[in-house]
């Protein structure tokens, strides 16, 4: 507990409003003492997001950052505009997700794809609490190829929402997913656009990557994605290395700056891709 209360004292969205987040604080205190699942506006006026009744970091950042939880997130604004287009590969419980669809609203269209059962199950509580038609919600992981795979379990602090397609130390098979592809999903939903995808699945975004070229290269949208450790035989900059060779630049966000990248940072975290030729940041 120590250890979380370090992290959320020092996230930039306490920073930005430490006052508000002392607050919200105490609410989730309350909520949590009474066993109650905090329930509340992602952004002001936008979709409602139910998180767990427990003190996992996913609960205790998403309720007291709300949208600015991630750099990236809090960003999102400035990569989806109005009738576009997302597609969350990794959506976990829907922060991206909901986000996007209150974005783009009515007119877009927001793929959020998971394929954890746990995560799904959450994931299609919250759509249940909004009423956001533009929101298509897609139980699968997204590879280099069609079939099933083993989702393993990593062990983040007990979350049982930390989820990957590879192998490594600590991990274990929890369970057998479907699994297809990004170019197969963009053809299944007939989409011609595609502003921005956001990639968080724990060290596997090169195979998303490598089962997305020919829509990568057909429709150029935005990337945010993670770049992680080693695993499995896989270089940490496998994902930027298959972007950048389909013309992809690579950014970092500085607050709600993007500042240009000549190398992949030695540090964990996520980056943005963005191709000349593609949707360009607001």
């Amino acid at each position: 507990m120590i250890d979380k209360l370090a992290r959320l004292l020092a996230h930039p969205g306490f920073l930005r409003a430490p006052l508000t987040v002392l607050g919200r604080g105490a609410q989730l205190a309350w909520k949590l003492q009474r066993g109650e699942a905090p329930r509340f506006a992602l952004v002001p006026g936008g979709p409602v997001l139910q998180v767990p009744a427990d003190r996992r970091y996913t609960t205790l950042s998403a309720f007291l950052m709300r949208d600015h939880v991630e750099p990236e997130l809090a960003a999102l604004d400035r990569f989806l505009p109005p009738g576009g287009v997302l597609v969350d590969v990794g959506a976990n419980i829907g922060l991206f997700s909901l986000k996007g669809a209150h974005l783009v609203g009515a007119r877009g269209l927001v793929l959020a794809v998971e394929p954890g059962a746990v995560s799904f199950a959450r994931l299609t509580a919250n759509l249940a609490l909004n009423t956001l038609p533009q929101l298509r919600l897609v139980q699968a992981a997204l590879s280099d190829r069609e079939g099933e795979m083993a989702l393993y379990h990593i062990p983040l602090g007990d979350d049982p929402q930390a989820f990957s397609l590879l192998p490594g130390g600590g991990q274990s098979a929890s369970e057998t997913v479907r699994v297809t592809t990004l170019d197969l999903l963009a053809e299944g939903h007939g989409l011609n656009r595609l502003d921005c995808i956001k990639i968080d699945v724990e060290g596997a975004e090169p195979m998303v990557l490598a089962g997305g070229s020919a829509t990568l290269a057909r429709l150029r949208p935005i990337v945010i994605f993670e770049i992680n450790a080693p695993q499995a035989g896989a270089s940490r900059t496998d994902a930027a290395d298959a972007l950048v060779a389909l013309g992809y630049r690579l950014h970092r966000l500085r607050g709600v700056a993007l500042e240009p990248l000549d190398q992949v940072p030695e540090a964990h975290g996520n980056l943005v891709a963005i191709h000349p030729l593609g949707p360009q940041p607001r």
